[in-house]
């Protein structure tokens, strides 16, 4: 019995040491301040504390009496709810899903005051009784509060990975899902601590509590470190993403520009041809006979008009036509002309097609405009 207390007691201090290591390394990293790591390093801490507190107690102050033996400070509460934190924080849903940090907050506080109020008891064994029942009822107060939060973190997990699609992108959450199975294991040992004790209140089978303690011990230190490791590995791969991302997008964006550009020249040429050679006074003039005429694909042509000018090809053409009218309608010499007549030379097939465009770029019938 005394040879494997000792070496219970050897790896629960081992344990506490490395606690204390890892809390110290990971808080000088360039991520030390972002909240998932703090998350992280508090379970580890409130662990290092617990596992800390019971080690002193049978090892260096054996002689504490049986407050201070029953009710110690209950960090252990903590972990579960930190390990929570960590998790919606690495998953980035914290502002999607509840994080019962202030329910947490107010437990702690609720039995840190209870210790308070039984303080006047300490050296009043006819009350150890009383004592020994409320730490077993907040023993299992704090079981049940930690399952429930340990079953929204496998909720979280398995049921709702809709909340965390982008940081799937980066990592398959294999390992906490395979912590998740080792996780019941550790809760199922507790439930099955507090049960063999219900009846020794008084002088409860500590012995029963190392398998729990090592498990535990060794499975949320390895979680503190796949947790920093995955967590430096995300954050990591998310960065190399986005500059990779970002070089992509302005690659596109100067290769659309030289593009936009390049159209920008076309466009003006196809104007200059259009106004130079006056082709659109051919009443016949279509998209089809003008591509043919420029040496450019139908589609490519009518692509170019659409965004160099905003116009389709037909209202493009009959814009032109509408400022030759325009300037006939002005002239005096040409004020004994009839406007349909004015209306055919300029390119219309007809009278009708004629005022209709006319009004549609003016907002004035022909007759109306020349009248001015």
């Amino acid at each position: 019995m005394e040879i494997t207390k000792s070496i219970f007691n050897f790896f629960m201090i081992a344990g506490v040491i490395q606690g204390f290591l890892f809390i110290f390394i990971t808080s000088f990293g360039k991520r030390s301040r972002e909240k998932s790591l703090v998350f992280l390093n508090l379970v580890v801490l409130f662990l290092s504390l617990n596992n800390l507190q019971i080690a002193l107690i049978d090892n260096v102050f054996t002689a504490s009496n049986f407050f201070v033996r029953n009710l110690l400070i209950p960090f252990y509460v903590l972990i579960v709810p930190s390990f929570y934190l960590f998790l919606i924080h690495y998953l980035k849903i914290e502002k999607k899903i509840t994080s019962f940090f202030y329910w947490t907050i107010v437990l702690f506080s609720l039995e840190i005051l209870a210790r308070l109020l039984l303080l006047p008891h300490y050296y009043n064994q006819d009350k150890n009784s009383i004592i020994a029942r409320y730490a077993q009822i907040e023993e299992i107060v704090n079981a049940v509060y930690s399952l429930f939060i340990f079953a929204k973190a496998i909720e979280l997990l398995f049921k709702r990975s809709h909340l965390y699609q982008n940081i799937l992108r980066y990592d398959d959450m294999k390992w906490l899902k395979n912590f998740s199975f080792f996780g019941s294991l550790l809760l199922l040992l507790w439930v099955l601590a507090i049960v063999l004790n219900l009846d020794a209140f008084l002088n409860p089978k500590i012995v029963i509590y190392y398998p729990l303690r090592l498990f535990s011990s060794f499975l949320l230190y390895w979680i503190g470190y796949q947790g920093f490791f995955r967590y430096y590995l995300t954050s990591e791969r998310i960065e190399i993403r986005s500059v990779i991302e970002q070089a992509s997008s302005k690659n596109k964006q100067v290769k659309s520009f030289e593009e936009n550009t390049k159209k920008i020249e076309k466009f003006n040429q196809i104007e200059n041809y259009i106004t130079e050679s006056d082709c659109y006074l051919d009443p016949n003039l279509s998209l089809k006979s003008l591509s043919e005429e420029l040496n450019i694909s139908v589609s490519l042509l009518s692509q170019i008009i659409n965004q160099g000018s905003q116009y389709n090809f037909s209202d493009y053409i009959n814009q032109f036509r509408v400022n030759k009218a325009k300037e006939f309608l002005k002239d005096k010499s040409f004020e004994n002309y009839t406007i349909e007549s004015i209306g055919l030379e300029c390119g219309f097939n007809s009278k009708s097609t004629f005022y209709a465009a006319f009004k549609k770029f003016t907002s004035l019938t022909p007759i109306a405009f020349r009248n001015q």
